[in-house]
């Protein structure tokens, strides 16, 4: 057996991304057959859709049902520092030593499965997949959440057969593949509903809901909702810290609950959290239970998501990588620090925005940078470390696009050394376009002011050591 260091792997993957999106599940099916159906062992599976919000109530529906005595494990995506983000069990996420087993192990069902021509080549996300599976088995895993990367139907984690099943919301992304409406979306996420497996949603679109009790119905299944089966009885936010938390799941009032989580979505995903660990515990004869709970809640953390990487001056990081994810982004950023100033109990007033913007070629991106421009008072383009990463040129012309839309006056874009003004209203009062995310953090920090907050959003990667 060839055997893969974690850099190794971790090339092999990069270079995987060159083979896309293919929407079935042939391949890894196909290689999941070929590995003895790691996914059909003893480990059960939970599986969480929807446009935002997944990967957040992923990590803590894992983090509960560890807390209760469960060998428990995720498989997210993406990562912002390393691969290793994507695969956790037991407390953990897996070491780099043990990716590149991981890897190593199932390299040869790799190279087999590309010599049968499975409509080409598996790819990036498919491979993970594969390993998630095979770490239940080799680690003898009790339940495993999933997190769906695109979708639902066709989406790899769809292989297995999962015993709950959680939607977080709706909204338009990947119409390409996924359809235009949110009806034809929330379809595709919907077919990981398997039968007899109960689901749960915090999503209260109409549109939503009917295709989930159709959905239901046709499986067998019972559908929770937000709002009538469960919801947040009190909510108290803690500055810059989370927040303290009373919740209804299905059958418990759950109270004093500390969040570690600033963003204002963050009590919603760990309600939905709390009722799919809930479900998945009364399958074992077990009960939720509020120490087990609030024990896992107390250190939680959720890489890049509305996370505060540096108090002064103030640096977030929020992986807001679709239009809807962004608009929530800016909202929480207003919410959350209308009238900062660093010393609170001496206030001077809100300082300035600066964001430092990146996308991937594949997002919607001309709506995600005008939602930037528009909620910025200094822009920063930038570039993510990644070959799928739109470049800062291209974001300049997109911007400059944008204004003439706006019919708004516009100079040449700055560089740190020439800056130029561009003052009307809805459009920053300066703009930037720099090479890396890194050199535009450090810039930004040259730049910033004792009030100002500068925000890294959009598709972001490497946010380890930046700051």
């Amino acid at each position: 057996m060839k055997s893969f260091t974690y850099s190794q792997a971790a090339g092999f993957l990069d270079d995987s991304l060159i083979f896309g999106i293919k929407p079935n599940l042939l391949r890894i099916n196909g290689i999941l057959k070929l590995m003895g159906n790691p996914h059909k062992s003893s480990t059960d599976f939970i599986h969480i859709v929807g446009t935002n919000g997944k990967t957040s109530t992923a990590i803590m529906t894992a983090a509960i049902l560890n807390s209760h005595g469960l060998r428990a494990a995720y498989h997210i995506s993406p990562h912002i520092n390393h691969y290793t983000e994507r695969l956790w069990f037991c407390g953990n996420p897996v070491t780099k030593q043990k990716f590149g087993e991981l890897f190593s192990e199932v390299y040869p069902y790799i190279e087999e499965v590309n010599r049968l021509d499975l409509g080409g080549p598996i790819t990036q996300f498919e491979i993970i997949a594969a390993m998630a599976f095979y770490l239940c088995a080799r680690e003898s895993i009790d339940v495993m959440v999933l997190e769906a990367g695109l979708g639902g139907r066709w989406d790899a984690t769809n292989a297995a057969d999962s015993k709950v099943a959680g939607l977080t919301g709706v909204s338009l992304e990947h119409t390409a593949v996924l359809g235009g409406t949110i009806e034809k979306i929330a379809r595709e996420k919907s077919m990981v509903i398997k039968k007899g497996a109960p689901v749960a949603t915090t999503s209260t679109d109409k549109i939503v809901l009917d295709v989930l009790k159709k959905r239901a119905a046709l499986t067998n299944s019972r559908l929770y909702l937000y709002d009538r089966d469960f919801y947040i009885e009190s909510k108290q936010k803690i500055y810059m810290e989370g927040w303290d938390l009373t919740v209804r799941t299905l059958e418990e009032r759950i109270s004093g609950v500390r969040l570690p989580l600033i963003g204002n979505y963050q009590p919603m995903n760990f309600l939905l959290a709390a009722v799919l660990s809930e479900l998945y515990l009364g399958m074992r004869g077990k009960k939720l239970l509020q120490g087990n709970l609030i024990k896992a809640m107390a250190d939680i953390k959720v890489t890049g998501r509305f996370e505060i990487l540096r108090k002064r001056p103030l640096v977030i990081a929020d992986t807001s990588h679709n239009p809807e994810g962004l608009e929530n982004f800016f909202k929480n950023l207003d919410e959350n620090f209308e009238g900062f100033s660093p010393d609170k109990e001496n206030d001077r007033g809100r300082g300035s925005k600066i964001i430092v913007f990146s996308v991937l070629k594949d997002k919607d991106y001309k709506k995600m940078l005008e939602t930037a421009a528009s909620g910025a008072d200094v822009l920063i383009l930038a570039s993510s470390n990644t070959p799928r990463s739109l470049s800062p040129d291209s974001l300049e012309k997109e911007y400059m696009l944008y204004c003439g839309r706006k019919n708004k006056k516009t100079d040449t874009l700055a560089t740190a050394e020439n800056k130029s003004e561009i003052s009307p209203a809805r459009l920053p009062d300066r703009v930037y376009k720099m090479d890396t995310v890194v050199n535009s953090l450090n810039f930004a920090l040259k730049i910033a002011g004792e009030n100002d907050i500068i925000c890294i959003t959009g598709s972001i990667t490497n946010l380890e050591n930046i700051v």
